[in-house]
């Protein structure tokens, strides 16, 4: 049987725009995740390399990149890898795949874009690898039960690209596929790419996994970051790898908790790190006396992160409500007053600020302020 590498989604030369130079680093963290993976490749010995689909984030990239990814392939020797395009850099007009010329391509390197025939034998190394080439970004054409198991020799490999289908989530024209049609595919492996994060599909009969991104690439890529190696000897065992190095969060924090610039500061500097991307976003009630400089923070932290942006979502609201005078017969007039002569009436002290607190919250709401 067989010993395979199995990514996709490498998305090289994906633009990320608005991160400026965190992007550069981004996408050379790219470049250096798809070369450790084929330094594993080589190093573990792997009976074929496999990318199903995005390995370019489009057709339109570089000549240099192209080179660069050429190159890499080229290092396999005589290790095989084999390319199905996916939906970014799908097998249309200008393909990048298509503009390849014959002496372009290193011999290892094969691309399935026979739609009548497809599938490629390896009879040394006892493989037949299929994967149905996406032709446009958009389709309802199943990419699993559009490709049959031939009567061959050897361990049958089948790289398909597109979403598993689940309701409410899954669109129909996005390349759809369902669990019965990995089941009853005939196949020992279903290599999946498309979605970037990786985990292995729950069907009994017929292992099938996503790889997921070898690199997070956006905030909400939670599982993205590796790839895996599949035994096929006694059984179907997948091995999930580590290769990426960025790190992206997303933290919601309420601005009442913080007065003054430096405790924003310090809260946020337990989360610093070099390849770490951090999206804030500051929300809520904020006191009238708060202080809190966004620029200043963003000096102070700018350099202990790979990227940090803080979006200030706060509200304030007067200290002195009542004073506000607002007529009785409205419905935030009658709030004030009813509410403000709880404050006043209160003797615990925690009621006191409960109510100090509702009465703030409140008059926000009714005055139409986001602060929930």
């Amino acid at each position: 049987m067989a010993r395979l590498l199995h990514t996709g989604d490498v998305h090289l030369g994906v633009k990320l725009s608005g991160l400026g130079r965190a992007g550069d680093k981004v996408r050379a963290s790219l470049k250096s995740a798809f070369s450790k993976m084929i330094d594993t490749a080589i190093s573990e010995q792997v009976d074929a390399f496999l990318i199903a689909g995005d390995l370019f984030d489009s057709n339109r990239i570089s000549s240099s990149l192209v080179r660069f990814t050429l190159s890499e392939i080229e290092r396999l020797g005589n290790i095989p890898c084999v390319i199905l395009p996916g939906t970014h850099d799908c097998l249309e007009e200008g393909s990048v795949y298509l503009s390849l010329s014959q002496s372009d391509k290193p011999s290892n390197l094969h691309i399935l874009m026979d739609r009548d025939t497809p599938f490629i034998r390896f009879d040394d190394r006892g493989l037949v690898i299929y994967g149905m080439p996406n032709v446009a970004r958009t389709s309802t054409t199943n990419p699993i039960a559009s490709v049959s198991r031939q009567d061959l020799p050897g361990c049958h490999v089948l790289m398909a690209h597109g979403s598993y289908m689940i309701p409410g989530k899954t669109s129909p024209d996005d390349h759809p596929f369902s669990l019965d049609d990995i089941e009853n595919s005939g196949f020992d492996y279903i290599a999946v790419g498309h979605w970037h994060s990786a985990f292995v599909l729950p069907t009994t009969r017929v292992k099938a996994a996503y790889c997921g991104s070898p690199e997070t690439i956006a905030f909400d890529q939670s599982g993205a970051g590796h790839y895996y190696l599949v035994d096929t000897s006694g059984g179907v065992h997948v091995d999930k790898r580590r290769v990426g190095k960025t790190e992206w969060m997303e933290l919601d924090l309420s601005a009442a908790s913080f007065k003054y610039t430096i405790e924003l500061e310090r809260e946020l500097s337990k989360h610093a790190g070099e390849d770490k991307l951090l999206r804030v976003r500051l929300s809520g009630l904020a006191s009238s006396d708060s202080f809190v400089n966004l620029e200043e923070l963003h000096e102070h932290l700018s350099d202990k992160f790979l990227s940090l942006s803080v979006s200030d979502r706060t509200e304030t609201v007067p200290d002195d409500l009542k004073g506000l005078n607002l007529p009785p017969t409205t419905i935030l007039g009658q709030f004030i007053s009813i509410v403000s002569e709880s404050v006043e009436t209160a003797t615990d002290p925690e009621e006191k600020q409960l109510y100090t607190e509702s009465l703030k919250t409140g008059f926000a709401m009714l005055s139409g302020k986001d602060v929930l």
